[in-house]
C-alpha cells in the first residue's frame, strides 16, 4: 500500500518505542526511516530487522580524536555516531555494523556529508567536505502490507489496554468528548 513519508515516520516512531528504543533515538530512527523511504524504499525492511534486536546501550571508547562504538543496537549507535561527528570527532568506528544504510540515513537527515569504509565488519565514518545530502521531496511510497504489519505489531505494544479500569483512569475518549 502507498504511504506518505510522514505516515512512515510516525509509524516507525511508534514501532521503535514499542520495541523499547529510548524516545530520542526513536525520533532519530523515524527521521532516518523517512529519508530511506524517500531515497530507497526497498531498504525499509532493515528498520524492522533493527527493531527485532534487543536495544541495549552500546559501549563507547574515545582514543584521541576517534570514537569507537561497540555492541548495542544500530538504533542507538547510529545517532551516537552522528552526534559525535557533529561535535567534532574526526573518525567514528561502529563495530560489526550490520545496517550501514540506516547509519548513512542518520547522517543524511542531519545534513552531514560523510565518507565511509569498511574494515572487516567495522564501519568507519568520517566527515566529508562534499555537499550535504539533499533531503528529497515527499512523495507516496509503497510499503508492503507485511512490513507495515511488523511496524504495527511493535507499535501496539505501546497501547493502553481497553479495560474499564483504564477508561476510568482517563484512557481513551469519554462519553462527553466531542472534539
Amino acid at each position: 500500500m502507498k504511504r506518505s513519508i510522514n505516515e512512515i515516520c510516525g509509524m516507525v516512531l511508534k514501532a521503535a518505542r514499542g520495541a523499547g528504543v529510548p524516545l530520542g533515538h526513536c525520533e532519530d530512527l523515524a527521521k532516518a526511516a523517512g529519508y530511506m523511504a524517500a531515497t530507497d524504499p526497498a531498504a525499509l525492511h532493515v528498520i524492522a530487522d533493527i527493531l527485532a534486536v534487543q536495544s541495549h546501550q552500546p559501549s563507547v571508547t574515545m582514543q584521541g580524536d576517534a570514537l569507537r562504538i561497540q555492541g548495542g543496537s544500530v538504533a542507538l549507535a547510529g545517532p551516537m555516531a552522528a552526534d559525535a561527528i557533529r561535535a567534532g570527532v574526526n573518525k567514528v568506528t561502529i563495530a560489526k555494523a550490520r545496517a550501514h544504510v540506516v547509519v548513512s540515513a542518520f547522517f543524511a537527515v542531519h545534513g552531514i556529508a560523510i565518507s565511509h569504509r569498511f574494515e572487516d565488519e567495522d564501519l568507519i565514518v568520517s566527515k566529508s567536505d562534499q555537499a550535504a545530502p539533499v533531503i528529497p521531496h515527499a512523495r507516496p511510497v509503497f510499503v508492503s502490507d507485511q512490513l507495515w504489519q511488523v511496524f504495527n505489531d511493535y507499535a501496539a505494544k505501546t497501547y493502553v489496554p481497553a479495560t474499564e479500569a483504564s477508561r476510568i483512569a482517563g484512557a481513551g475518549a469519554g462519553l462527553t468528548d466531542n472534539d
